[in-house]
């Protein structure tokens, strides 16, 4: 899932021009767990904003556990559901993460969106009240040889040859209060009896992968994921087979 926090109210504000009609759309998945954009956390963002001054034409949300950055459930949302309140609006405050304010821009054709929200990883639900981060999707995953665990997310230096010498007693050198991302990689590779892997050199990534913007399309036999200026077919195709 994707981890939010609201952003400060006064900061809201200050993207809010004066005279602008605005719309609240949350979201009932991510953000709804993360409480910073489910039903009470968008029901008074409207109140809040209606309280400074901000007319606000309406506000809504998916249904419970549907997310925001699903372009039919948003389009259904403020071209069907709530059409009159949307159209009102000269702009819609997004309670959801930056995937969800884009998909409010393209459900919108084009709208004026202000995020209400700051993304600020993409983590685990460990259990209910804890999420916590595992991966940096990065797109060149090495965790086969370290147990699972990544050492990009769990070193602060984000080493691919660890440790770095300077941890003590299991803690990080950089963080003195947080576990060092190798110690735990160790200890793991310890309990699968594989510590041997500690040992095989990880070639710098080329980060290619992790270029900016990126993208997935489907096929009813493959999936072709884009990144940069290469298009890499999954899974690949057949020998003899042509594009």
């Amino acid at each position: 899932m994707h981890a939010t926090i609201q952003k400060p109210l006064k900061e809201i504000l200050d993207m809010i021009e004066d005279g602008e009609k605005v719309f609240v759309i949350g979201c009932n998945n991510c953000a709804a767990k993360c409480k910073s954009g489910g039903e009470p956390e968008t029901k008074e963002m409207a109140r809040q904003l209606a309280a400074n001054g901000v007319e606000v034409t309406g506000w809504g949300l998916p249904p419970e556990g549907k997310s925001t950055c699903v372009l039919s459930m948003v389009q259904e949302i403020l071209g069907i559901q709530h059409k009159e309140e949307a159209e009102a609006a000269d702009s819609f405050l997004v309670l959801a993460c930056g995937q969800g304010l884009h998909t409010v821009i393209d459900a919108t054709e084009g709208g004026l969106a202000h995020p209400g929200c700051d993304t600020i990883f993409g983590g685990e639900t460990v259990s209910p009240d804890f999420i916590t981060e595992y991966c940096s999707l990065c797109g060149e995953c090495v965790a086969d040889r370290t147990g699972g665990l990544c050492p990009v997310t769990l070193c602060a230096k984000g080493l691919l040859n660890g440790p770095c010498g300077g941890a003590s007693e299991g803690r990080c050198e950089v963080f003195k209060e947080r576990d060092c991302g190798w110690q735990l990689i160790y200890e793991r590779l310890q309990k699968l009896g594989r510590t041997e892997n500690m040992y095989e050199y990880v070639p710098p990534k080329s980060h290619i992968k992790s270029t900016r913007p990126r993208s997935i399309r489907l096929f009813a036999d493959h999936a072709e994921f884009s990144f940069a200026n290469m298009t890499h077919a999954i899974p690949a195709e057949k020998e003899g087979e042509s594009e």
